[in-house]
């Protein structure tokens, strides 16, 4: 195995949304579903908690990092990214952070040249200026090694990194991973048909002239235009669905939080989007027709996974008043799926008293109105979703609404059957 290879982590996210369809009616022995009161057993399940992982990586991301080494040991970030396995996600997570990194500290160069005083007996010298700079160059060149089919993601940084890439790197990208750190190594330049120049460069001034040309796109009215416009896009949505909460924490003195993860059995993964939302709002549509059964509201998200294909992330709120047992009813959301989708135990019950031991931000079980704490968790993980959406989108679902939720409340009662079908 190479050094890269070895080197590689792998980070994986989640993207993308849904929209409703229409909504199929249902049998009557659909209908019987009974909420035990006994304590339910524990669930065991092949997949894992996405959203927690992807907080924990946020957090792993925000800590402080010390930058004596060039990359932290493979042991040590696997210990907080080891279910992060997409290689695209992981080259556009860098390429943001090498972008933030540098219109943050505002600089266009990596390495300055240090002239000595003539009373110093410090020599003319290469000086390192940022090392955390140098470090994501590194990393990007890592993860681009590891792309082995056509970008299916839209990221407006991975997009201007490339481009400038292409124009400064692009002939020496066999080498440059190791050379980086030699600052005094000579290159031949090459021109843009592959053609030695006859001029020599040092790798300082590459990765120099490279910086300097990406702090340039990075200012571009075309490339600010793009990120300004997906921003907003990004804050739209999620102040939608905080909106949405807010009224029923004001409409609903104590709620009941059931966050399932639904994905597709083996055979299915190759569905479009409309089609696993087709099959999900069967399922919503079963949970609002039964009569034992009290749903307040949900928001869900559609998501893309290199493994997992297309697959949805639930928030339900059922009334907590009417309700106790938040594992049963996670476990029964899931068994309707399984039924309704072909497949055996293809979710993820968030509630488990397993599960929910792991979670740093617990937004589940019971949520009271004044339970500030809940609610704040709760508008995290929303946060984390429209963050990432304002960043990364998958082309398929590019024009896909991201985000999506139940009525409120105060409209509910004055609504007919919905019409689904327009959000497409």
């Amino acid at each position: 195995m190479s050094i890269i290879e070895n080197e590689i982590v792998r980070w994986s996210v989640f993207e993308s949304a849904y929209r409703p369809e229409s909504l199929m009616p249902i049998s009557r022995d659909e209908e019987q579903v009974v909420e035990s009161s006994d304590k339910p057993e524990e669930e065991s399940s092949e997949y894992e908690d996405e959203v927690n992982e992807f907080l924990k990586l946020i957090d792993y991301r925000n800590s402080e990092i010390k930058y004596d080494h060039e990359l932290p040991s493979v042991t040590t970030i696997n210990q907080h990214l080891i279910n992060w396995s997409d290689p695209e996600i992981l080259a556009c997570t860098i390429a943001i952070s090498l972008c933030e990194e540098i219109s943050e500290q505002g600089t266009t160069y990596v390495y300055s040249w240090i002239q000595s005083q003539s009373e110093e007996q410090i020599p003319d010298h290469w000086e390192l200026m940022y090392p955390k700079i140098r470090q994501l160059i590194r990393r990007f060149i890592l993860a681009l090694k590891q792309l082995k089919s056509p970008m299916k993601l839209r990221c407006e940084q991975f997009d201007a990194v490339m481009v400038i890439l292409n124009r400064v790197l692009r002939p020496y990208l066999d080498c440059i991973y190791d050379l980086i750190l030699h600052p005094y190594e000579v290159l031949n330049e090459i021109n843009e048909n592959g053609i030695p120049t006859g001029r020599r460069w040092p790798i300082a001034d590459i990765i120099n002239r490279f910086v300097k040309q990406l702090y340039d796109y990075l200012y571009s009215r075309e490339y600010l235009g793009r990120v300004n416009d997906r921003r907003k896009m990004a804050r739209r949505r999620e102040k939608n669905v905080l909106r949405y909460i807010n009224k029923l924490r004001k409409f609903y003195a104590r709620l009941l939080g059931v966050r399932v993860d639904l994905y597709l059995p083996t055979d299915k993964k190759h569905f479009t989007h409309k089609e696993i939302v087709e099959h999900f709002h069967k399922i919503l549509q079963k949970v609002r027709r039964n009569k034992s059964l009290h749903l307040a509201g949900y928001v869900s998200k559609l998501e893309y996974g290199v493994d997992q294909a297309l697959h949805i992330h639930c928030f339900f709120f059922f009334d907590k008043n009417k309700h106790r047992q938040d594992i049963s009813l996670g476990r029964m959301i899931g068994e309707m799926w399984d039924s309704q989708i072909g497949g055996k135990h293809n979710y993820f019950n968030c509630n488990t008293s397993k599960n929910r031991k792991k979670y740093k931000y617990d937004a589940l079980g019971e949520i009271n109105s004044n339970d500030q704490s809940k609610y704040d968790n709760i508008a995290k993980v929303i946060h984390y979703f429209a963050k990432f959406e304002q960043y990364v989108l998958y082309s398929s679902l590019e024009r896909v609404k991201t985000l999506n939720t139940g009525v409120s409340p105060h409209l509910r009662d004055r609504m007919g059957r919905p019409n689904l079908t327009k959000h497409y």
